[in-house]
């Protein structure tokens, strides 16, 4: 298989980490090589579309064949994306892919794969919330995996929703208040602690980008003529 080259446009600190920590290890014998680039300072995750579309064309203008970008933004405060209205009875994976969309339809090249993660990054430490408290050795998250469990109930992590208390994020400030300013190592330490294999069966759509991630250094068969 070939080797690809693939860039990770991150909302921040915490998901670039993510990229360095979790897809990395994960995509390298798959032949892809991840690198992440923060589109924010300060830690600050909102980006704004027009940001991520202008970051997004400068790299797709100097793509060579072997060579990708990829997005990870949450779907949490979106902000005026295309596609990004609310719909009655609207599931967060089907807003998200309706979003997904609208991007590519701004940046019409395969070379560059729209992804938002639902409803935001922390809903890959609900995956297994059974790890919170290694990341906190002092004991501020003892008994928070119980309580985030029971408060969510039989949601599934993509499921949790966007509201400004209840959010993944928020819920996890809430029950672990050290979790707002030690996120950026925590969360992904959480999620590597999980493995990909456990988080794409928790996150279907996660899952999808994953997979198609995990298949971009497979020859591309073309039909004979």
């Amino acid at each position: 298989m070939r080797a690809v080259e693939l860039r990770v446009l991150c909302e921040g600190p915490t998901e670039e980490h993510f990229v360095s920590l979790v897809l990395k290890p994960h995509l390298e014998p798959f032949r892809v090589f991840p690198k992440a680039q923060a589109l924010t300072e300060k830690g600050s995750g909102i980006v704004p579309f027009e940001r991520l579309y202008l970051a997004s064309k400068k790299e797709v203008g100097r793509l060579r064949s072997h060579q990708y970008v990829t997005p990870m933004i949450d779907l949490y405060k979106i902000g005026a994306y295309p596609g990004n209205e609310k719909k009655p009875r609207e599931t967060g994976r089907e807003r998200a892919r309706r979003i997904e969309a609208g991007m590519a339809k701004r940046l019409p090249t395969p070379q560059f794969i729209p992804y938002v993660q639902v409803h935001e990054f922390e809903a890959l430490v609900f995956v297994d919330l059974d790890h919170l408290p290694s990341q906190f050795p002092d004991g501020e998250a003892d008994g928070a995996p119980n309580l985030l469990c029971a408060a969510v109930g039989n949601l599934s992590p993509e499921e949790i929703d966007d509201g400004d208390a209840t959010a993944p994020s928020k819920r996890l400030v809430a029950a672990v208040p050290a979790y707002e300013k030690r996120k950026r190592r925590a969360g992904p330490a959480i999620a590597a602690r999980s493995g990909v294999d456990k988080l794409k069966r928790a996150c279907p759509h996660f899952a999808e980008w994953m997979s198609r991630l995990e298949t971009l250094a497979k020859p591309i068969l073309t039909s004979s003529s």
